[in-house]
């Protein structure tokens, strides 16, 4: 179980991890849920603090954060170490070869004979450009250094590889991820309609198994159930209307009670819950009928009850009955629809909608394995009883036709799956990536339409005077005019960049048939890097958009060198400025927290916020997006790494700005956050093979500058070194294909020669051993027990295979339910013996209860009893739509009773409708408190982590 724990925070957390009540009761309340993943309170000393950053450990940080967590710090290292040295040598060569003697803004003759000023200054004068025309000798040492930045990027980069893909290896054969359920099952999609059965694809995966016993093969064939998902969302929908409709009422009631002179909600209620007030489970409530027409009953009783006191406060809803015989509300997009028509209270609809719909699903999930009703889908989920057998299954070929039981994928963790992308099929999948890829680049196209807007903006003070109908705008305050173009326009266009194109990104990866959370990051990693290196570096680069560029690359292909040559050097003061915004922006969101701190306190206090929202802000720990964080990090060094030659003080800003990374995330990633979305470190090899854009960027730009560079007499004075920068581009690209060739295989499956020493380590994890010496033969056959037996631990035992998907979902739900009560009466019984609250400490003693209450929650299989264990892993990789329970109307208690009252008033719908007040309270200033999760919460919903 997870286990309660109250730390106390010192200054730096005030700053670092929220302000002092309400975030940080939060982060309380969010860290006890997850015990082996609680951390220490933050030093207050700013110098242990610090100390303390330097002193994570790696493998404190793979557990805190996972794999990718881990890599992205380690990302941000390998930066440092590229540009911290050649920052050293390149400062120390170039700037005084760039600066000493150079153009600055001196007079020269022009080839015309005229006298003109080179007009060099700021810190241009301690780049490229200042090389004055005589002594173009200089440029041997760009070349030089040009070549130790691509030297040393390359072998760094390399280096980084294959250290990725020992540790990962080394990470995948722990034990402890070995015994997990995601590192044994594989994903295989496009299967043809001869195998999409239990029996056909056992029979064709025994191989893989001891002695082709197939009973260690636990195989689920995916089914269609969108239609049952569809009513599912619906369901959801109107239980979010009606506990906000619900929660409007009750504080209507209890201010106008208040008014009235009524007395007002008592502190110490917090603590105290009405035994009627509980969860209902389903028995305790009488089961009337069990019909739609026992609900319509109980709609019409609900909308004749005139006298009950919500119906007052109640809003009217348009209901029109359609040819199922159903109410729906009716539309203004709908108004030639005919059919009786009639008003009703909304909240009778809503409550008579979602019993009616609960009749419905109810009736489906007896019904999972019908094939008329569900068909079964072209993907499946295999789990193999070893590992290296799941990796092997998925390396192999698996069909002799192109393009069947393929792509494959391993490591699939139940909670990451995208269960509407099962179904997509080869041809489907490249027609997705075609309409991607248009979207995409239409994106790209129509990027400049809201830049273009923006940046009107923030000329909003001139454009009032010289646009006639802007004329107005001279008569607002100099402020307001200051404050709409200047942080307002940066605001949004930081949201524009860091928000809107990141979630775009994110729906074009589903759109191309991502399977999996995991691999949707890595997809959204691919457009939204591109996206960023095209629109932010190369066009701002080259002060022009996409319309402009591309008529001129596609009628002079060759002339690509020149255009990078001639506006590259031009934009490295913009680039400049650039950094520093971003480094100081970036870390500083990270270390304070202030867009979180301002949601939590600003903006989320002026929504209607139900029990429900309330425990998902209180409960959900910050996660990381990884697909942004990558593609921005991998941006700055490309940048970096362009400049590195032309602009050499560019590496002091990129140095400095990683460092403030380096120390920012190491510090978010092992105190604040938390992800459950991990792909094993893949997207920090996508990271580095990205940063080979950077190189070639800055190769091909050198070629242009070296043939642009004129000596006196107007003549090329550089042509040798854009030949050998030629023959180093060709020889970057003969070793990035080597290289992604040579380590291709390793990426993502595992070494058959790895078994071996994965099995010894799990021997010696679990292995007990006795005082007396065991024979080697007793040894071995005592670790194979041990490793049965942790099996066992892990899967639950998975003997006796289910019959149909129906009977595995129906256990589940049985277990589901039966662990549902378990935890509610550990929670009642935690809640029951907390002290009553005082005014001074409410806030505080309310988040213990909180995080009281949810260390009632089992975090660990081995909390669950062998039965829950079994029917949760066998319902594991099916959709979990199909043990979907009935939802729980969560109202908060209040003075006025109306929260008694509703429940009571419900229970003429029988089990398909239940309220509860349980841990959910209404305050004197009509704020809701809550101190446990919703009772409809799944109560192995902390499992997600260990499968």
């Amino acid at each position: 179980m997870a286990t309660s724990n109250s730390t106390s925070n010192g200054t730096l957390e005030t700053f670092f991890g929220g302000p002092p009540a309400d975030v940080k009761a939060q982060a309380g309340i969010q860290l006890r849920a997850f015990d082996r993943l609680r951390v220490e309170a933050v030093p207050a000393n700013p110098i242990k603090w610090l100390r303390r950053i330097f002193e994570i450990r790696d493998d404190e940080l793979m557990l805190k954060c996972g794999l990718d967590g881990y890599f992205f710090i380690r990302l941000l290292r390998a930066i440092i170490i590229i540009f911290v040295p050649l920052m050293a040598v390149l400062v120390t060569v170039l700037l005084p070869i760039n600066y000493n003697q150079g153009k600055g803004n001196r007079l020269h003759t022009t080839s015309g004979g005229r006298r003109e000023r080179w007009g060099v200054s700021g810190l241009d004068n301690l780049s490229w450009q200042n090389i004055d025309p005589a002594k173009t000798n200089r440029y041997w040492a760009h070349l030089v250094c040009a070549l130790l930045v691509i030297t040393w990027s390359l072998w760094r980069m390399y280096r980084e590889k294959v250290n990725f893909i020992d540790v990962r290896q080394r990470f995948l054969t722990s034990p402890e991820h070995r015994l997990k359920a995601s590192a044994r099952t594989v994903l295989i999609t496009n299967i043809p309609a001869e195998y999409r059965s239990k029996e056909a694809l056992e029979a064709l995966y025994d191989v893989f198994v001891d002695n082709d016993d197939r009973s260690r093969l636990t195989v689920w064939v995916n089914r269609d159930y969108s239609s049952l998902r569809a009513m599912v969302a619906r369901r959801r929908s109107l239980r979010h209307a009606l506990e906000k409709e619900e929660l409007r009422i009750l504080r209507r009631v209890n201010k106008d009670s208040r008014k009235d002179g009524e007395p007002g909600a008592s502190e110490s209620s917090v603590t105290h819950t009405s035994q009627d007030s509980q969860a209902p489970n389903g028995e305790s409530t009488p089961k009337i009928q069990t019909d739609e027409q026992s609900i319509s009953s109980a709609f019409e009783e609900d909308c004749d009850q005139t006298p009950q006191l919500w119906h007052k406060y109640s809003s009217q809803v348009s209901l029109l009955r359609g040819k199922d015989g159903n109410l729906k509300p009716t539309s203004i997009f709908r108004f030639w629809a005919r059919g009786e028509r009639r008003k009703a209270p909304k909240i009778a609809w809503l409550r008579s909608e979602i019993a009616r719909l609960t009749v419905q699903i109810d009736g489906l999930l007896l019904k999972l394995d019908d094939e008329t009703l569900f068909k079964k889908q072209n993907s499946a989920f295999i789990q193999f009883d070893r590992q290296m057998a799941a990796h092997m299954a998925c390396s192999l070929v698996s069909h002799n036709k192109a393009g069947r039981m393929s792509p494959r994928f391993v490591e699939v963790a139940p909670h990451e799956i995208i269960w509407p992308n099962m179904d997509v099929t080869s041809f489907g999948r490249f027609v997705r990536t075609c309409i991607a890829l248009v979207l995409f680049t239409a994106m790209l196209f129509l990027w400049g339409i809201p830049t273009t807007i923006l940046g009107s903006l923030s000329q909003l003070g001139s454009l009032s005077y010289t646009v006639s109908w802007l004329h107005w705008l001279q008569k607002w305050p100099d402020w307001i005019i200051g404050l709409i173009s200047g942080p307002l326009v940066s605001i949004l266009l930081a949201l524009l960049i860091q928000l809107v194109v990141p979630a775009l990104s994110r729906k074009l990866a589903v759109l191309v048939g991502s399977p999996t959370r995991s691999k949707r990051e890595v997809s959204t990693q691919n457009f939204y890097f591109t996206f960023l290196f095209i629109e932010l570096v190369l066009l701002t680069a080259l002060s022009s958009g996409v319309v402009k560029i591309i008529p001129q690359i596609i009628n002079n292909p060759i002339n690509i060198p020149t255009i990078l040559a001639t506006s590259i050097p031009t934009s490295a003061n913009y680039f400049f400025n650039y950094l520093v915004v971003q480094s100081l922006g970036f870390s500083g969101s990270v270390l304070f927290q202030y867009l979180r701190v301002l949601y939590i306190t600003t903006i989320w206090p002026w929504f209607t916020q139900t029990p429900r929202e309330e425990a998902w802000l209180q409960t959900t720990i910050p996660h990381q997006m990884w697909g942004n964080v990558y593609s921005l990090s991998t941006n700055f060094a490309a940048i970096g790494l362009i400049f590195s030659v032309i602009s050499p003080l560019m590496l002091v800003f990129v140095s400095l700005t990683f460092c403030l990374f380096w120390v920012a995330y190491r510090h978010n990633y092992y105190y604040v956050q938390r992800n459950k979305v991990d792909t094993h470190g893949l997207l920090f090899n996508n990271a580095i093979s990205q940063l080979f854009a950077g190189i070639y960027v800055l190769e091909i730009a050198l070629i242009g500058l070296f043939l642009l560079v004129r000596d006196l007499q107007n003549n090329v004075a550089c042509k040798s070194q854009a030949i050998i920068m030629i023959v180093v581009l060709i020889l970057t690209a003969v070793f990035h294909f080597v290289v992604e060739r040579h380590l291709q295989p390793l990426y993502e499956f595992l070494p058959v020669t790895l078994e071996d020493s994965a099995v010894d380590a799990e021997r010696r994890a679990f292995l007990i051993h006795d005082d007396d010496q065991a024979s080697p033969e007793e040894e071995c056959r005592s670790g194979n027990d041990v490793r049965e037996k942790a099996l066992d631990t892990a899967d639950g035992g998975l003997t006796g295979r289910p019959k149909s998907v129906s009977v595995t979902a129906d256990q589940a739900r049985s277990a589901l339910t039966k662990l549902r009560k378990e935890t509610a009466i550990r929670v009642a019984n935690i809640q029951a013996h907390l002290p009553e609250s005082r005014h001074k400490s409410r806030r505080r003693e309310v988040a213990d209860q909180l995080g009281a209450a949810i260390a009632g929650f089992p975090d660990e299989l081995t909390d669950l009893s062998r039965e829950e264990r079994e029917a949760q892993l066998r319902a594991a990789f099916q959709d979990p739509v199909t043990r979907e329970p009935a939802p729980v109307i969560w109202i908060p208690q209040d003075v006025s009773g109306i929260s008694e009252d509703a429940i009571r008033q419900s229970k003429k719908y029988g089990r398909y409708l239940q309220y509860s007040n349980a841990g959910a309270y209404l305050t004197a200033r009509n704020k809701c408190e809550i101190t446990q999760p919703a009772p409809d919460t799944r109560p192995d919903w902390l499992l997600d982590w260990v499968l």
